[in-house]
């Protein structure tokens, strides 16, 4: 398989590199020198006006073709509103040409708006970012959130919805620059509730500046999602349906209208997904003391896991005056998520002789409603880049999951015996989020800017854990295994960040400081856990472009992970009558040093070498209790987590209409530790690679391939065998371009599986998870109203921040 991807890899990377001959540049503007965002600009052969290649100007006005093989050639740019102009031709020879700026000038039609065709690549490699185009990828329709960024290159998403980048564990996922202020779980379920149809895009941020919260030892992954500006009224309706092991379906409508000082934009998606997964667990268990197992246990589950989201978004901007903006946001994510499970357990001992069979059939009922309002306000100034904004926001969130667990036992003959045991479980947990935020950016001359803000979060959260078992007809309070855990969060934030160029070298140094009090409380034995403590983070950031060709960057930043805050409730939580899950209230927040240096060749190859240390990490353990044969994981504090990585970005055309992102990182994860008496020295190199090709077949119509490998990793106690996914998907424009039509198929080879093996202490653990992610979609997504764009009327908001840390069930 290893070298079967290494061919595969080969093959992708290799014509591009072979074809590269020349680059040609130049800038597009108006009559009056102002450069003209998203004109577009077609590169012809002058022989035959033959079509070479297309791009798009800049913000700046600047376009660029690379790869340009010698020849004669010549360009021309257009814009609605505009008339076309060609350049004189020219000979493309030696490394680059500069092309004279193509000038302009605007027809007799009506100057008040102009249509915007442009589309963005659908990787975009930033000197402090990559960003993931997802409305222009064929293969995200019809996925959730956490599908598109199982995608991502680099990232990795577990069975239970566990996110690394390049490797690492403690990634932020944040939506519209905002946290989410979920636990682990309860963010998985929000992103699977929300459709890959209402996301614009993704960011990576592997080294976020002072700005940004200190939260996420392994970078930040802020999924933006889809608002309309354009003028008038205008909307967008898509509906999708696929098919894995079990049907699934969606529709939504986006609306917006933009009048004068008046913005308006509102949105619904309601979206149905059926799964089916298979699970294998082998656990083999060994007395205290001895080499060998005595005990062994073969567990076979099928789930049915249904699950419905209604997304929906409403908002309003009133622009005062060109200077001032109020905002206001109200976002809803509302759902059901239910997980059927049949599950047969045998355990015997190594002999053969049997010690338990059991036959259960459990179900987790999960229902969810989660509400966020923002009001924003920003403020710029007569001072060209000098800008204030502010923010607040409130969110409340509740999950509640009811459970039954019922398990029968059967004798050495396959029969059912009188023995059975039932449980039921209602879990409710509520959690409520208060953010305040304002940050100002102030020039300091011509090259350099002042940033500073304040951030204020309160949480509170509500966790309540009531256990029943049935006993002769009748259900009795499992006192034992109930529980009530309330969470309290106080967090203060101030930073100071001074960026700009300097000669040749472009710098950004940034200091944030929180102030953390937490109090967790069991409220059923009364026992009290406090912390307070303040931290320093410490951001550095400098560059050097020394010429069109090669920029060099170096950043340091030191970050932190709180813990979620179910896992600080030491409730627990049965996935059968032979496994629990358990937090811990005494865990400490890990701490992290990280640092990047990274080269970009042409804008097109960049490579970074990158090296993380984090004390204190959390990771899951496991373990035995001999006496019921019964297995339990909850997290830890390990000593460290030492991360090494060299990682490989490609993005450029092969041939004209064929564009490759070839994305490679290799890295060596180290954890240490000592807990429950046992010593974990774990270690282990691995690398992913991933690539993401988009062939223009015609004039309307367009595919996308990729691939994706995984190798084998580690996580703690755990070690994951590799895997390999490959996709494929064709899009044609339809409607006089109104409309598109999609047709996708996710992992043609049911290639996403998780075989992993652990062995900690005196029990040995062997998984086998077949996803249920071969899946075939078919959308259709049409805009109407008008589509067209008022000249200069493009506005950011300044909303930046806030919602990542309760679990749901």
């Amino acid at each position: 398989m290893l070298i079967k991807t290494g061919l595969a890899a080969g093959m992708l990377l290799l014509p591009a590199s072979l074809i590269a001959q020349c680059q040609v540049k130049g800038n597009v503007a108006d009559p009056a020198g102002k450069p003209l965002e998203f004109a577009t600009v077609a590169l012809y052969r002058t022989a035959d006006s033959t079509l070479v290649k297309g791009t798009v100007s800049d913000a700046s006005g600047h376009y660029l073709f690379k790869s340009v093989p010698n020849g004669t050639y010549y360009t021309e740019a257009s814009f609605v509103g505009y008339r076309p102009v060609r350049s004189a031709g020219f000979q493309a020879h030696g490394a680059e040409m500069d092309i004279a700026t193509l000038v302009l000038h605007p027809t007799e039609q009506s100057l008040q708006s102009v249509t915007v065709t442009a589309k963005k690549a659908l990787v975009e490699q930033h000197p402090d970012r990559t960003v993931i185009n997802v409305s222009n990828s064929v293969l995200a329709e019809g996925n959730t959130a956490l599908e598109v960024l199982e995608k991502v290159p680099g990232v990795t998403v577990d069975d239970e919805g566990n996110i690394t980048l390049k490797g690492k564990q403690g990634v932020t996922v944040m939506l519209n620059g905002k946290l989410t202020y979920l636990s682990q779980k309860e963010l998985t379920t929000l992103l699977r509730g929300t459709p890959s149809a209402s996301i614009s895009k993704v960011e990576i941020l592997t080294q976020p500046s002072a700005r940004y919260d200190a939260k996420g030892n392994g970078g930040i992954l802020n999924i933006e999602l889809k608002k309309n500006e354009l003028t008038g009224f205008n909307g967008n309706a898509y509906a999708n349906a696929a098919h894995s092991r079990k049907p699934r379906y969606g529709a939504g409508l986006n609306l917006n209208y933009r009048s004068g000082k008046i913005n308006a934009f509102g949105s619904y998606d309601h979206a149905y997904r059926g799964e089916k997964e298979l699970l294998s667990y082998t656990r083999r268990f060994r007395q205290s003391g001895q080499a060998e197992p005595d005990r062994v246990s073969f567990q076979h589950t099928v789930t049915d896991e249904p699950l419905y989201t209604n997304t929906f978004k409403a908002g309003l901007d009133f622009f005062a005056d060109s200077r001032n903006t109020l905002g206001f946001v109200l976002n809803g994510n509302v759902g059901t998520y239910s997980n059927y499970g049949s599950t047969s357990n045998r355990l015997q001992k190594m002999t053969g002789a049997l010690i338990a069979d059991a036959r259960s059939a459990n179900s987790d009922e999960s229902r969810w409603s989660s509400l966020s309002y923002n009001a924003n306000y920003t403020r710029k100034f007569r001072k060209e880049g000098r800008q204030f904004s502010a923010d607040l926001d409130y969110s409340g969130n509740r999950f509640q999951s009811n459970q039954l667990l019922d398990t029968r036992y059967l004798d050495e003959g396959g029969a059912y015996t009188d023995r059975r045991s039932m449980r039921r479980g209602d879990i409710p947990s509520y959690t409520w989020v208060y953010v305040g935020k304002a940050d100002y950016v102030h020039p300091l001359g011509k090259n350099t800017k002042l940033e500073t803000g304040w951030k204020s979060s309160y949480v509170a959260v509500n966790n309540e854990v009531k256990y029943d078992t049935l006993a002769v007809n009748a259900w009795v309070p499992d006192r034992s295994a109930s529980n009530r855990f309330t969470y309290r969060e106080t967090i203060h934030a101030g930073y100071v960040q001074v960026g700009g160029d300097w000669g040749a070298y472009q710098y950004q140094v940034g200091l944030r400081g929180e102030y953390t009090r937490t109090k967790g409380h069991q409220v059923t034995t009364d026992s009290l856990v406090r912390r307070e403590y303040f931290q320093l983070f410490p951001s550095l950031s400098v560059g050097r472009k020394f010429n069109d060709r090669h920029r060099l960057q170096f950043s340091y930043s030191r970050r932190i992970e709180r813990p979620d805050y179910e896992d600080l409730n030491p409730f627990r939580f049965f996935r059968d009558p032979f496994l629990y899950y358990e937090g811990n209230p005494f865990l400490q927040p890990e701490l992290t040093h990280s640092a990047e240096l990274g080269h970009t060749f042409r804008n097109t190859l960049t490579t970074t070498i990158d090296y993380s240390y984090t004390s204190n990490v959390i990771n899951w353990m496991m373990g035995q209790i001999d006496s019921t044969n019964t297995t339990f994981q909850g997290p830890q504090n390990l000593k460290s987590f030492v991360h090494y990585g060299i990682s490989f970005s490609a993005s450029q055309p092969v041939v004209s209409g064929w564009t490759t992102n070839n994305f490679l990182s290799v890295f060596r994860n180290e954890y240490r530790g000592d807990q429950h008496g046992g010593n974990l020295r774990n270690g282990l190199t691995g690398f992913t690679f991933n690539s993401q090709n988009t062939v223009q077949l015609a004039k309307h119509t367009s595919a996308e391939i990729s691939l994706s490998y995984y190798s084998k990793s580690v996580y703690g106690v755990f070690v994951t065998n590799p895997y390999m996914v490959v996709s494929a998907g064709v899009q044609r424009q339809v409607l006089n371009k109104q409309g598109t039509l999609k047709l996708a198929a996710n992992d043609l080879f049911q290639g996403r599986k998780r075989v992993q093996t652990a062995r900690y202490e005196n029990l040995d653990l062997n998984t086998n998870i077949r996803f249920d992610s071969r899946v075939i979609t078919l959308s259709f997504s049409y805009r109407f109203g008008n589509q067209n764009l008022k000249a200069g009327g493009s506005r950011k908001t300044g909303s930046d921040e806030v919602q990542s840390r309760v679990k749901g069930n």
